[in-house]
């Protein structure tokens, strides 16, 4: 329940939800708007980076808020709230659609990584 656990996690599920689940939202959204998807190796591999790197700043405002919230829906209220405006500010120029689509991925990233804090804070006590 410590830093490490919530930063190990936030990165982890990052790097699959928000990495390279983003870079399959980013596929399935270049087909939607009629543009053939390209794949570079590197665009892949900044996609991915990215996300992890995302999850791991997400691990550390969940411990924060973790440590400092003591009432557990103000905490997950705060943290999806938070996180949400944070992602809103990387999609903000896109499409309407595009948008909507990334915010919910990033919606359920977020209540995966609250799910799963709760789950081991639970399995501690």
């Amino acid at each position: 329940m410590g830093l490490r656990s919530d930063l190990l996690r936030g990165a982890l599920l990052g790097l699959v939800i928000l990495g390279i689940g983003g870079r399959l939202l980013m596929r399935v959204i270049a087909h939607m708007e009629g543009r053939v998807p390209a794949f570079t190796l590197q665009g892949s591999t900044t996609v991915v980076f990215v996300g992890t790197v995302a999850g791991l700043l997400s691990g550390l405002i969940y411990h924060l808020l973790r440590r400092f919230v003591r009432q557990p829906w103000v905490r997950t209220a705060a943290f999806i709230a938070i996180c949400e405006l944070v992602s809103w500010r990387g999609v903000h120029g896109l499409l309407p659609l595009p948008q909507v689509m990334f915010m919910t991925l990033a919606l359920v990233y977020l209540v995966i990584v609250d799910a799963l804090g709760r789950h081991s804070a639970t399995s501690l006590v």
